[in-house]
């Protein structure tokens, strides 16, 4: 566990104006720096698929580099650095990153970078925080609006993206059983928004909704590498422009809660060509990422089907040969255990009922020590291949920001360690079945 101890949550913290704040991790265990803008945006199906847009539309040229050669050409100045931007969700909010990774001065022999603090174009990491910086917030426009062509082509290219989500039956199974939960509610929408809204977007109609959601929504920027440091004093000395003047009042005031389960067992079965039929069940827990006993839920969820030793891959997959796959996943937004499985047609009651069988076979008791020692040690595993990952250190603690939880992935390991069978049981007990969907697999228009 040595790297949990040596990074841990050692985020420092600088709050640059009302509703924009600067985290930070100046460690030297990385070759590069990594700069990160996280625009975080309430979920809400009127701005979802614009948002969905703006990724897209803001990485394909900005004022100074108008186009994609223009932005690949300056990132070569900048030693090769590489920059993205995506539209993920956490929780009940829409995060738009916009991020950029370069080489560590130290490690490209400058030592400590110095300069003027209040010139952002004086050193490479401060012009690499200027650089993202304007991808996010100055884009190429045309009469107040984002290029038509352009325009156009992201926002097919985004159409071709959500349709090829079905391609991808285990995925598209576990979407839906996402939606069939929320039942119409915001906090059900994903991240790319809704297929049926897209034709009726504009250029300018998505980039007003952008300027306004800059000048309202709180903005978390995470810097982890060696001058990251220096980066924070510079931002303290600079005014970050926006395209509309900030609003006084940047916060959620109120974190809308997951949607409430359905009191009854929602049973949902479609049809789809393809070759295996997916079944999914969603067993609501009742434990966030807040929730004391989160360390007990996550060892729940891996005893059942986080693992290759699980109950379901042993018991449903390998013992009675009846899924091509079968796992879970634990959303700690909604306090949800989530399972799939990919089945023949034919035996999609058994294996549904087999799934069941594993939950209530938990709540007996029945989970042995090696169960329980093997699932532990899958979770530090993961735990430990986050602390080297900086993406992977910058979203914990962007989903802690948003939603709570432990203080550090130190803590979280040591609760983990700490967590016996009997705290597994107190979990399985409140395991409640909520949901079944059944992707059935579809032959020339005839189910099997």
């Amino acid at each position: 566990m040595d790297s949990l101890h040596e990074v841990g949550d050692q985020f420092k913290t600088i709050e640059l104006e009302r509703g924009i704040t600067y985290r930070y991790l100046p460690h030297s265990k990385w070759k590069m720096l990594s700069i990160d803008v996280f625009c975080r945006i309430p979920l809400k199906r009127e701005t979802v698929t614009q948002v969905a847009l703006i990724p897209r539309l803001m990485r394909r040229g900005t004022v100074r580099y108008p186009t994609l050669r223009d932005l690949s050409r300056y990132l070569e100045g900048l030693y090769g650095a590489s920059m993205g931007a995506d539209a993920n969700k956490i929780g009940p909010e829409q995060v738009v990153r916009f991020g950029i990774d370069l080489p560590s001065p130290a490690f490209l022999g400058f030592g400590s970078p110095e300069g003027s603090a209040g010139d952002l174009e004086g050193l490479n990491l401060a012009k690499a925080m200027s650089f993202i910086w304007e991808v996010a917030t100055e884009p190429y426009l045309v009469g107040g609006a984002f290029p038509w062509e352009r325009f156009e082509t992201e926002r097919e290219e985004h159409r071709r993206d959500i349709l090829s989500l079905i391609n991808d039956r285990p995925r598209y199974a576990t979407i839906r059983l996402v939606e069939e939960l929320s039942r119409g509610s915001d906090g059900g929408l994903p991240s790319w928004g809704v297929l049926e809204d897209l034709p009726g977007l504009d250029p300018q109609k998505v980039w007003e909704t952008w300027t306004g959601l800059l000048s309202s929504s709180p903005i978390s920027i995470y810097v982890i590498g060696e001058g990251a440091h220096e980066l924070g004093e510079i931002l303290e000395r600079v005014h970050l422009r926006f395209p509309k003047p900030r609003q006084e009042d940047h916060a959620f005031h109120v974190q809308p809660p997951p949607p409430e389960p359905p009191a009854r067992v929602l049973e949902i079965e479609e049809s789809l060509p393809g070759e295996q039929t997916q079944v999914c069940q969603a067993f609501h827990l009742g434990i966030t990422e807040n929730h004391p006993e989160l360390p007990a839920a996550m060892v729940f969820d891996g005893i059942l089907g986080g693992f290759p030793h699980s109950k379901l891959f042993v018991n449903v997959r390998e013992k009675n040969s009846l899924a091509y796959f079968a796992s879970s996943s634990f959303n700690s937004w909604r306090g949800m255990v989530l399972t799939a499985a990919g089945v023949h047609d034919d035996v999609r009651h058994r294996v549904r009922d087999l799934v069941t069988a594993q939950v209530e076979a938990m709540k007996r008791g029945e989970i042995s020590d090696e169960e329980l020692d093997n699932t532990k040690a899958g979770l530090l595993r993961r735990l430990r291949s986050e602390s080297d990952s900086q993406s992977a250190l910058v979203r914990r603690r962007l989903t802690r920001e948003i939603m709570g939880g432990m203080a550090s992935p130190e803590e979280l390991v040591e609760r983990i360690l700490r967590v016996t069978k009997d705290d597994v049981v107190s979990v399985a007990e409140n395991a409640e079945l909520k949901a079944v969907y059944m992707l059935r697999a579809k032959d020339d228009g005839v189910n099997g």
